[in-house]
């Protein structure tokens, strides 16, 4: 009995001591962060040396972090300063980037049960974060997403704005969204029969383009379509291509052509007059599981070319470029890097730098930063980072 008696003495101020240190190490951790307040006075960002990156973790409350950590590492890893942004207003980072301005890039926020009334844009040659407020809506409404392409600055609201809410029908699980054009300060409810997926919007002459899922039919099946609202009238349109089954994946738009990608891998260009070319561009690899994965899976390097990522379940991810100027064509890239049991997320292009910024993960909880030439495509660093789940956003002196 007094063996036992002192084993688990001994365990127990073992127990004691492991959590002291770690509670030590994390207080030593936090009392050493640069606290700033509000995330348009990182001044710190001109301050880092020019062969570190700074990593954003944003506030998320399901982690309890009630504020955004943004950890300076070396090209391997090494953390060599961490700082503690407090400002209410930013979040989980969604990040959007147009091949007509490569310089800025257009922030909205997604994780967490929250309404906000703006978004941020940040200036890549300037480092410098800016809110931009949406005070002319009547109601709360939200943002969903800004990803867009054309002239106009689009995006996506989480409610209609003639009600403030979702006015959901019970019988058929579908709701309402609205969708802004904050250029022109105008927003257009969306219908019942087509609720707004998580992909780009597009201008194409006076056309607001989306993709969306619509009523279920007698299978049980939402039926995919595209939404053209007109601006003028504000009425929509709907097209499904004759492709009764497939879902529609809106994926980039010029002065002249929207491209959308279907679940079969068809991609179809429409033209202002809203004429259809249908193209086979992915047939250069097999069947796969899915042709788009949302905002991450995509980049648009320049107006005509665009990193995309294609996804079986049996190969995993293959990187290719999507070249859009005439028939778009999808052309494998083999690059090493690339492994089949990995996730990837694309953030954006720094073109100063010459670099591509890339999120590999495993699903656990370390991953990879994969720093990429913007010409070759090739690897230039591969940083282990911690929680690659929660990193959003990457920034170079």
């Amino acid at each position: 009995m007094k063996k036992i008696f002192w084993i688990f003495v001994v365990l127990f101020i073992s127990t004691v001591v492991s959590v002291s240190a770690y509670l030590a190490n994390q207080s030593d951790e936090q009392k050493n962060r640069i606290v700033v307040n509000g995330i348009e006075n990182l001044t710190f960002m001109n301050e880092i040396s020019e062969d570190h990156y700074l990593l954003f973790y944003p506030s998320d409350s399901r982690t309890s972090q009630e504020f955004t950590l943004v950890k300076e590492v070396a090209k391997t890893g090494k953390i060599i300063k961490e700082y503690e942004v407090h400002d209410d207003t930013i979040r989980r980072i969604n990040v959007h980037q147009k091949p007509t301005n490569l310089n800025e890039l257009y922030i909205s926020f997604f994780g967490e049960a929250v309404i906000e009334n703006w978004y941020y844009m940040y200036d890549i040659q300037k480092r410098s974060f800016k809110k931009v407020d949406l005070p002319y809506f009547k109601y709360d409404i939200g943002v969903d997403h800004i990803m867009h392409y054309g002239s106009d600055v689009l995006l996506q609201n989480l409610v209609s704005h003639k009600t403030g809410d979702q006015n959901l029908n019970e019988e058929t699980g579908n709701f309402q969204m609205s969708i802004t054009n904050d250029t022109e300060q105008k927003s257009y409810e969306t219908d019942y029969k087509l609720v707004p997926l998580w992909s780009p919007l597009l201008e194409l002459g006076n056309k607001i383009i989306y993709a969306g899922n619509g009523e279920e039919n007698n299978l049980g099946a939402a039926k995919g379509a595209i939404g053209l609202i007109d601006r003028k009238t504000s009425e929509t349109v709907y097209m499904d291509f004759g492709q009764k089954s497939s879902q529609f994946y809106t994926v980039y738009g010029t002065e002249n052509h929207a491209y959308i990608i279907s679940n079969k891998g068809k991609m179809f260009v429409l033209n202002q007059d809203l004429t259809v070319k249908e193209y086979d561009t992915f047939k250069s690899v097999p069947v796969q599981d899915s042709y788009f994965t949302d905002s991450s899976g995509t980049l648009l390097i320049d107006q005509d070319r665009a990193l995309h990522f294609v996804y079986s379940e049996q190969n995993g991810p293959v990187l290719g470029l999507l070249l859009l100027k005439g028939e778009p064509t999808f052309s494998p890239m083999d690059k090493p890097y690339i492994q089949s049991d990995m996730n990837y997320r694309i953030l954006y292009q720094d073109t100063q730098q010459g670099e591509i910024y890339m999120i590999e993960s495993d699903g656990e909880e370390k991953g990879n930063l994969l720093v990429i030439d913007h010409k070759t495509f090739d690897l230039v660093y591969k940083i282990p980072v911690e929680y690659d789940h929660l990193l959003d956003f990457v920034v170079k002196k």
